[in-house]
């Protein structure tokens, strides 16, 4: 999810996300302040927005439910049974809707796509999903698919040791939230800070335009902005006006150094952790958190049936 998204979809998750950070680290009997270094991390990649924790944040459990679906259905076609088909959803938008995302920089890649506009929410499958989901199953079709679960399992023995889940007090959960609160401090970093003269300067045609600007990128949109847009409804439509401001904001955000700027601090924030949520992430084999991921993906690709 970008910082975009993140502020106008919900903008008390960061803040609520980031107080349950701090206040872990000072109420008696939660993780101490102490730092621990993460073991390895990634290599950094400021277009998709890497970041250290990220080997932490497991797939999530819309996208994993949905792709053990499809391919136990795969299994049991190969078996030559039959029964009932895995309808198609759109996991992209549930997962929106109900699982917390790590928070990315808004850059010009988001601009095009949607402007300020929040990502799609409604999953137009949800009702056959849920239907299916509940369907009544023979002993026959519960005795195959327990078979093929076995065999999923077998051949994919990531699932079962990568699966980390991404409810309240998740390890990936615990990782997404040191992240967004990484992501917050490296906002008010000097480095950061001192390439908002150029940005300011660089939005002022924004500004000639009867836009009152905030005083740094980390207010765009601002909430007269969101209204007039309607940016914070995802079937509203994307109008022209809007992505004039929301790509010549990207744009500087660019050319003014702040979007480097961003990566490297909050890069640097990530490198460490409080030490007692240090030991909850160095129990997790981080291969098999990637396997699963990749499998899961692969899955999704490969098997989801058409939309309607």
């Amino acid at each position: 999810m970008t910082e975009r998204d993140r502020e106008q979809v919900a903008k008390r998750v960061t803040a609520v996300a980031v107080a349950l950070v701090v206040a872990g680290v000072v109420v008696a009997g939660l993780p101490s302040t102490r730092p621990w270094a993460l073991p390895t991390t990634a290599t950094q990649d400021r277009s998709s927005w890497a970041m250290p924790l990220d080997q932490y944040i497991g797939v999530g459990d819309i996208r994993f439910g949905y792709a053990q679906e499809l391919m136990i259905e795969k299994c049991r076609t190969d078996e030559g049974g039959d029964g009932s088909r895995v309808p198609w959803r759109d996991v992209d938008a549930a997962t929106t809707a109900a699982e917390r995302q790590p928070t990315r920089a808004f850059d010009l890649d988001q601009a095009e796509a949607r402007g300020y506009h929040v990502p799609p929410t409604a999953d137009p499958g949800e009702g056959a999903w849920r239907e299916f989901v509940l369907r009544p199953v023979s002993a026959a079709e519960s005795a195959a698919r327990d078979r093929c679960v076995d065999r999923l399992y077998s051949e994919h023995p990531e699932l079962l040791s990568g699966y980390l889940g991404t409810g309240t007090g998740t390890v990936g959960d615990i990782a997404t939230r040191l992240s967004d609160a990484a992501f917050r401090d490296a906002r008010d970093d000097d480095a950061v800070l001192a390439t908002v003269p150029a940005w300011l300067e660089c939005m002022q045609p924004v500004a000639d335009a009867s836009w009152e600007l905030p005083d740094s990128p980390a207010g765009m949109p601002t909430d007269a902005m969101a209204g007039n847009f309607r940016s914070y409804d995802p079937a509203s439509p994307v109008t022209e006006a809007e992505l004039d401001v929301a790509t010549a904001d990207a744009a500087c955000r660019e050319s003014s150094g702040y979007l480097d700027a961003l990566y490297a601090a909050e890069w640097e924030h990530q490198l460490t952790v409080p030490h007692d949520y240090g030991e909850r992430l160095s129990q997790v084999d981080t291969g098999a958190v990637a396997a699963a991921k990749r499998t899961v993906d692969a899955a999704l690709a490969r098997l989801t049936p058409p939309a309607p």
